[in-house]
């Protein structure tokens, strides 16, 4: 019998559409939640690029953060042979494990494997990218399947590395759901 594997997801594979490309067979998708990781747009694209701006675009990454600091995501299963896809399209990042709860149910924990970047160099958010706005609105419209409050929770506990001015920041959640 394979192996399953529950998968934590905090940024484009919480989009379904993005999901299905990587991981068709993934299947029991559900809001979750987790404590102690912080989602951060600090990552450099290794296959996401901005012909205009001539660089790759900034993609998330979870960072390490206080135990009582939540951050939500979306959990799915996926078979052991199926694994090695995924951790192809994620091979800039450490697959480590984590404890997750269901979005709605706290008492619902589980333990569920994550992507961390490997060593890198932080890398600035392009606020005037179109392709970086694709990328931001394709994990917000993945996000919106899970309601409202998912949405402000996902904007609520994402941060941009490089961006320290208050308008700035408002100015990438502008007219974004």
């Amino acid at each position: 019998m394979p192996k399953i594997y529950k998968i934590f997801a905090y940024g484009s594979l919480i989009n379904h559409a993005s999901l299905t490309r990587t991981v068709p067979e993934a299947r029991n998708i559900i809001p979750a939640k987790t404590f102690g990781l912080k989602r951060v747009f600090n990552l450099a694209s290794t296959y996401r690029y901005d012909p205009l701006h001539r660089a790759p675009i900034c993609v998330l990454n979870a960072e390490p953060a206080a135990p009582d600091v939540p951050m939500n995501g979306t959990c799915f299963e996926m078979d052991e042979s199926s694994l090695q896809r995924l951790l192809e399209r994620e091979s800039g990042y450490h697959f480590r494990s984590l404890e997750a709860s269901h979005y709605h149910d706290e008492s619902d924990r589980f333990t569920a494997h994550y992507f961390t970047a490997k060593d890198f160099q932080p890398y600035r958010y392009l606020a005037s990218s179109t392709e970086q706005k694709h990328y931001l609105n394709l994990c917000l419209s993945g996000s919106a399947v899970y309601g409202r409050q998912f949405v402000e929770d996902f904007k609520r506990t994402t941060s941009f590395w490089g961006v320290d001015d208050e308008i700035d920041r408002q100015a990438i959640w502008q007219g974004k759901f």
